[in-house]
């Protein structure tokens, strides 16, 4: 699975543009499932650019240069269970409004599934992400909806935000060229791993700072209002992208990241390319250094999650941790729905390769059990838990007390921690390593 950790520690030896290039599939379909690809036209009317973009601009307090992004014509994938065939059937010869007609009517529940894919914003497709959308469409009997987000370093943070926002209010309002009809809110839970739960959470938070500003969306000529969905379930969530919390160091023996202190493709010998370094350079790929404690890119910086959804979040003990439990102990003041499961010295996005763990089993069945739950209206009490390698006894953790840090001392110290990324001079005088 290109969404592990063992692509990471790759990732890091090679040219980013080979690494990225390398995730970039569109594999042939075949077995149990349905795939429905359709493209939607770049708004010709509509507000959800610059909503979002007035947000980023009210909430950089730091006056942040960052790159401006534009709608754009979005690529989609519809996933659904196919019944009444073997592992390798190919897939049928039809259109694809005749495939998603087929997957819709195999599709048992009024659930959707909109799913972000991780891959440090920098790697894959939907394709890479067809087992995983696949095994919960058939588990939860609904259809999953994923887009092709746009990828780092070309397309720095908010691009991929804006993309995963748009994805959102498509299912709210079809645009032309969909194959669907409109979904409701309450029919949407939103499903993300790794990267992709930094967005999902983004996403959540945009939609709660709209709906306070009694905001209206104007999408495709359609008014919509921004309305929460049923439910976010995310596990390995990244949430904070300046790696402060004290878990990066902490937890750095169970986890399986590179040492993420000293970027490597800032070093001298880094192999450069097409797309790294970028012109004009900067010290990150995702964005602006400083940028990365925007509480739009790292949502842990965020304050206010009232009015949410209910959130679960699970993972193995992994370096990511204090970042959600933060957003968790505040969510949860303020009224919110939280569920945390914690797997004791799993590292980042094990369910992906130790596929026949009981933890990932335990992990997987939990993920079916919460989408199922989400998405009939349950909100279920707040609970925090620690699931010990032996046995996967559970052991409460105190909501109240996940982490000794409030969000005005984490922002501060991601503040400071962006002081030290900077654009080595090797970039910016264009100097190559080859």
């Amino acid at each position: 699975m290109l969404g592990s950790p063992m692509i990471y520690l790759v990732y890091w030896v090679l040219v980013v543009g080979l690494s990225q290039a390398s995730t970039l599939r569109d594999d042939a379909v075949k077995g149990p499932i349905w795939v429905s690809k359709f493209t939607t036209p770049t708004p010709n009317e509509d507000t959800s650019c610059s909503l979002l973009l007035d947000l980023i601009d009210e909430l950089n307090i730091k006056h942040v240069r960052y790159d401006r992004p534009q709608s754009q014509r979005l690529r989609f994938e519809w996933v659904g269970f196919r019944g009444q065939v073997t592992r390798d059937t190919p897939e049928p010869s039809l259109s694809e409004t005749e495939k998603f007609q087929k997957l819709n009517a195999e599709t048992k529940s009024p659930l959707t599934i909109l799913y972000i894919y991780g891959g440090t914003f920098v790697l894959n497709t939907p394709s890479s992400y067809r087992r995983t959308t696949g095994f919960l469409a058939q588990s939860t009997g609904s259809k999953v909806l994923m887009v092709h987000q746009r990828l780092a370093p070309q397309n720095p943070f908010p691009s991929a935000l804006l993309d995963v926002f748009q994805a959102y209010l498509t299912l709210l309002s079809p645009p032309p060229g969909s194959p669907h009809d409109r979904i409701p809110p309450s029919s949407i839970v939103v499903a993300a791993d790794s990267s992709g739960s930094c967005l999902a959470l983004g996403l959540l938070q945009i939609l709660l700072r709209l709906k306070r500003k009694n905001a209206s969306i104007n999408f495709h000529g359609q008014s919509i209002l921004p309305t929460v969905p049923a439910g976010m379930t995310l596990v390995s969530p990244v949430s904070e992208l300046t790696n402060s919390v004290p878990s990066y160091q902490r937890n750095a023996k169970w986890d399986m990241f590179p040492d993420m202190e000293n970027k490597p493709y800032l070093e001298q010998t880094f192999p450069t390319c097409a797309i790294w370094p970028t012109r004009p350079p900067r010290a990150d790929l995702y964005c602006e250094g400083a940028m990365l404690a925007h509480p739009l890119a790292s949502p842990a910086a965020s304050n206010d999650w009232c009015g949410s959804c209910p959130i679960w979040l699970a993972s193995g003990q992994e370096q990511t941790v204090d970042a959600y439990r933060l957003i968790a102990q505040t969510a949860h003041a303020q009224g919110v729905s939280v569920t945390i499961q914690e797997y004791e010295g799993m590292p980042h996005t094990f369910y992906f390769f130790y596929r026949q763990a009981p933890q990932t089993k335990k992990i997987m069945g939990d993920w079916v059990k919460t989408i199922l739950l989400f998405s009939q209206g349950a909100k279920p009490p707040s609970s925090a838990s620690f699931i010990r390698a032996k046995g996967l006894v559970s052991e409460p953790m105190d909501l109240e007390k996940l982490v000794p840090m409030t969000v005005p001392e984490v922002q501060e110290m991601m503040y400071k921690k962006t002081l030290l990324f900077k654009v080595p001079r090797h970039h910016r005088e264009a100097h190559s390593s080859l």
